[in-house]
């Protein structure tokens, strides 16, 4: 049986599983502050130092033998560049800690099988890694879909935070992840419908259920549908 809501580890922009003892990190858009600079906008943060230090702190916090670095690893759709030494240092970092490395292709992954090896999904059983853009027509049946994609943020008391997803998908459950790169811009749940969200694994949304990170704890909230009232 594929952790439930209360069971899945949440924390660091990371979604950890026990029972596989794996975590998974999406969206990580590597070159997104290369991309910026170049539209003569300034960057408050090393881009690279931020996603080695994201890195670093989902390994120490679950330990997880297998990483999943779950779409969206690169920005740019012409070509990978220099983010392509990113991509490899970040791949080093999770090998030398010990975790096995998987890298699942996103829409934006146009050229991420020339830096690892990719693939469009991670099937695992009972849980299955997926970028989440669209429905593969391959999608193993499963308990547990991971999927990232739409940057989720939920604010509260007008302070933006990255949240974690949890709702049902058919006959199974799914956990949508928040981008790992902090430069991402975010969507605001508060007051989405399914209909706004681009991922096709987000339906029936007045059913799912946010988990936000607040100063270390993990704040595990009740469906949307009540949770909006608490806002």
């Amino acid at each position: 049986m594929t952790d439930s809501f209360e069971e899945l580890g949440f924390g660091a922009r990371a979604v950890y599983l026990p029972e596989s003892d794996t975590a998974a990190v999406s969206d990580l858009h590597v070159g997104l502050a290369d991309a910026v600079r170049r539209q003569g906008a300034s960057i408050p943060v090393d881009e690279r130092t931020a996603l080695e230090e994201g890195v670093r702190d989902v390994l120490s916090r679950f330990d997880p033998s297998t990483l999943v670095f779950n779409g969206d690893v690169q920005h740019s759709f012409g070509g990978i560049g220099d983010a392509g030494d990113t991509v490899r240092r970040l791949k080093r970092v999770a090998e030398a800690w010990g975790a096995e490395t998987v890298f699942v292709e996103g829409n934006h992954d146009t050229d991420l099988d020339a830096v690892v090896e990719t693939t469009t999904v991670y099937d695992e059983g009972d849980a299955v890694f997926v970028h989440g853009d669209t429905l593969p027509a391959n999608l193993p049946d499963a308990s547990l879909y991971v999927v990232g994609h739409d940057h989720p943020t939920v604010e509260i008391e007008g302070q933006k935070e990255p949240c974690f997803l949890y709702g049902p998908f058919e006959d199974a459950s799914v956990a949508m992840t928040p981008a790992l790169n902090p430069l991402c811009e975010g969507v605001v749940v508060n007051e989405m419908r399914a209909s706004d969200f681009m991922s096709p694994f987000v339906r029936r949304f007045d059913d799912f259920r946010v988990a936000v990170e607040a100063d270390g704890d993990v704040l595990r909230f009740p469906p949307i549908r009540e949770f909006r009232r608490m806002l």
